[in-house]
């Protein structure tokens, strides 16, 4: 028989448990902090594709260059003038990327419910633009390793009509499932990252009470962020092309200074990076 007294004794279940990395952003009660945490939140992730793209470059230069013959001869002065151009790479890629989002954030004027939708909207597309940046990263630098040339927008379009049987034949040459492990939790860092620093800054006082000073200031500095990163000729008196990757006589320094995703973009340049000699006497 069942024992009621010592079921009514049981203590009741707590509440329950939210992992902090995977905690909902706080919505805002007015629809223009909603947009704006909206907007911080492409911000936050923009700055994590840059430090992510750090990292990638330091493991092309230490693979490519410190381990390699070529740390005898490339000048220090390559070393700084590769983290200043891709840095400028690396903000390009983060805005064509931030971009769409900008477009989303706009609907969260019309509510809390679609606040939380554009907030879904945003994580599933910033998941499959780090998933796309550390997968093409991966693929270049065995590219890279293999052929001695970037990664192109032709061997990816090959890829992508039948990547079952490439998977297959590469399978046998590079760490495919290694590589696989490393791009799931990589990416999942990198949301994590993203949504526990959009929650903080979702939390702050800022957006309790309507302050109009401060809430343009952010508006301010998430376009100046936005006018930064696209490096077109409206923004910058030295607008960004191909031509400026191409820092050394070494063709591998000039490879490793674009980021994978940009150095498909301009596989027109490939040749012209290849080649400084011919392109300086031109």
């Amino acid at each position: 028989m069942l024992n009621y007294k010592s079921i009514l004794k049981r203590k009741p279940a707590g509440p329950t448990r939210t992992i902090k990395a995977l905690a909902a952003a706080d919505c805002p009660e007015h629809p223009f902090a909603r947009v704006l945490v909206l907007l911080m939140s492409e911000a936050i992730f923009a700055l994590l594709v840059i430090v992510l793209n750090f990292v990638f470059r330091e493991v092309y230069m230490d693979v490519f260059i410190t381990q390699t013959s070529l740390d005898a001869v490339v000048p220090r002065e390559q070393y700084v003038d590769m983290w200043a151009v891709g840095l400028r790479f690396d903000a390009q890629f983060a805005y064509y990327m931030m971009l769409p989002g900008v477009f989303v954030a706009i609907f969260g004027l019309l509510g809390p419910a679609f606040f939380k939708l554009c907030m879904k909207i945003l994580g599933t597309w910033f998941t499959l633009c780090a998933f796309y940046l550390i997968v093409t990263t991966i693929a270049n630098i065995h590219v890279l390793g293999a052929t001695g040339l970037p990664l192109t927008a032709a061997q990816l379009s090959a890829f992508f009509d039948a990547p079952l049987s490439h998977l297959w034949a590469y399978s046998s040459d590079f760490p495919i499932f290694f590589d696989c492990l490393i791009t799931v939790v990589v990416t999942g860092i990198f949301l994590g990252l993203w949504q526990r620093f959009t929650t903080i800054f979702s939390t702050s006082s800022l957006w309790k009470n309507e302050n109009w000073t401060n809430w343009l200031l952010c508006l301010t500095c998430f376009f100046g962020l936005m006018w930064t990163s696209v490096q077109s000729s409206i923004t910058t008196s030295d607008p960004l092309t191909p031509r400026h990757a191409l820092i050394s006589e070494y063709p591998m320094v000039n490879f490793i200074v674009m980021n994978a995703p940009m150095s498909i973009y301009y596989s027109d340049a490939h040749e012209m990076l290849a080649h400084p000699e011919q392109t300086q006497t031109h």
